[in-house]
């Protein structure tokens, strides 16, 4: 059920006035700039249900009345379709923000032949899973598809799994140590100018909760560990849609 967050202003008075979708839009913003101070919303527009605005900051999704008394956050389901029209919206957006970032900030695992597919993966050195999945790299870039790894330490900055995600990425031959890492192998402890942070901060930004988390190119979101022949099945299933 969707959430009343908070009450924006006082009642006021009803008055009878003509007020453009734009002008609403607007007072919705407006108003959510008090919710969200400094941040600048990344789109507003009309949701499908009658009076309520949908604002999008990033991959997060907000609804507003258009004057911008009331904010609700939840998700926003067509009932005839039982369609999340919220995580479609979010899906939407974070392949906006997914398309924007630079490949050269990866670690790319790259098919010898056709790419298929690609996917993007929030990736943990020291975590079980992301270890399985990586156990089957061959394989997967043997179905045509390119793995591109983003590296997301979930103990946080400064923890042992942070320092080797930096050591990963200042290393001569970082497929190489992300390897060795992966087979729980000591790698050497370098420090150079690395993204690691600013790959933390994009996986908050589109909502990774764990690792692996498998971003497709279409925006969508698959959390966890899937073998690569069910990987390449959804993938196939996806493309077809």
């Amino acid at each position: 059920m969707l959430k009343i967050l908070s009450k924006l202003m006082p009642a006021m008075a009803l008055t009878l006035v003509v007020v453009s979708h734009a002008a609403l839009a607007q007072t919705a913003e407006e108003r959510l700039k008090d919710l969200i101070p400094g941040v600048t919303a990344d789109a507003v527009k009309e949701s499908p249900v009658a009076g309520l605005y949908e604002v999008r900051y990033g991959t997060q999704i907000f609804y507003a009345t258009g004057d911008g008394q009331y904010v609700l956050q939840g998700n926003l389901v067509e009932m005839a379709t039982r369609t999340n029209l919220t995580e479609a919206s979010r899906t939407e957006a974070r392949k906006v923000v997914m398309e924007a970032q630079d490949e050269s900030r990866m670690v790319v695992y790259a098919p010898e032949g056709e790419v298929k597919h690609t996917i993007t993966v929030f990736t943990d050195a020291d975590c079980t899973f992301c270890r399985r999945m990586h156990a089957e790299m061959e394989q997967i870039n043997g179905l045509g598809i390119k793995v591109r790894y983003l590296l997301f330490p979930r103990t946080g900055v400064d923890s042992p799994s942070y320092r080797k995600a930096v050591g990963i990425w200042c290393a001569d031959d970082r497929n190489h140590a992300m390897d060795e890492a992966k087979l729980g192998k000591d790698i050497p402890v370098k420090n150079c100018d690395n993204p690691v942070q600013a790959h933390m901060l994009l996986g908050e930004q589109v909502g990774v909760q764990g690792t692996p988390a498998i971003v497709l190119e279409g925006g969508q979101m698959l959390p966890g560990y899937r073998p690569a022949n069910e990987l390449a099945a959804i993938l196939e299933q996806v493309a077809r849609k």
